[in-house]
């Protein structure tokens, strides 16, 4: 739909809605159960469509839809139901990925140079899905301050959504820092990595400074 067209349909509804002195968005909102409903089917339908299309990305989408559900125009009462079940099923998930995670990159696997044993490693690394490879192994060279928000979930999440520092829960806006600085040899690697709230990245930016 144009933009255009969008704004003259915003304002004939304005103004038929004035005509009628305020009655129109009165009696659309009697609808507005059935109005969710539609809402809600549709996006149900979107995702279904969207899992089977690329049944390989689901992960990745499940491990993103708490940051999705306060998008939703749902009661908290819902969005408390549908967190936790989708929490427990992120949780779930970067469990698999960080086994995966400490299984390939163990020192003593890593520098393992017999032939048998990258064969090995070759067939593990097939049996991980794009989606994971492109999340463990990224960043590893990488000398770009910014850190991709599937990762920055991905580390929040292996740190069971606590801040690495203080322990406490982590809001919805945490940042996700480097352990060893970029410039000092760091990278944007996961083992590289922490999450932190606000108050605590605020105080190791400021010693960092110092």
């Amino acid at each position: 739909m144009k933009l255009e067209l969008l704004i003259l349909l915003i304002t004939v509804l304005v103004l038929v809605n004035t005509y009628f002195e305020g009655k129109l968005l009165s009696k659309l909102k009697k609808y507005e159960k059935y109005y969710k409903m539609v809402f809600f089917a549709f996006v149900g339908l979107c995702i279904y469509l969207y899992i089977k299309k690329n049944p390989n990305n689901y992960k990745d989408f499940v491990t993103n839809s708490n940051g999705y559900i306060k998008y939703l125009p749902i009661d908290r009462n819902t969005a408390s139901i549908i967190t936790p079940i989708i929490d427990f099923t992120s949780s779930s998930i970067s469990k698999e990925l960080n086994n995966n995670y400490n299984v390939y990159n163990y020192p003593n696997n890593r520098k393992s140079v017999t032939f048998s044993n990258q064969n090995q490693n070759q067939n593990q690394n097939h049996n991980l899905s794009k989606q994971q490879q492109k999340i463990l192994y990224s960043g590893n060279t990488s000398t770009k301050r910014s850190v991709s928000e599937t990762k920055k979930k991905y580390v929040a999440s292996s740190q069971n959504w606590h801040c690495k520092h203080c322990k406490k829960q982590l809001p919805a806006w945490f940042e996700v820092d480097h352990v060893i600085k970029l410039e000092y040899g760091g990278s944007n690697a996961i083992d590289n990595l922490e999450a932190l709230c606000r108050d605590c990245h605020g105080r190791k930016t400021a010693c960092e400074n110092l």
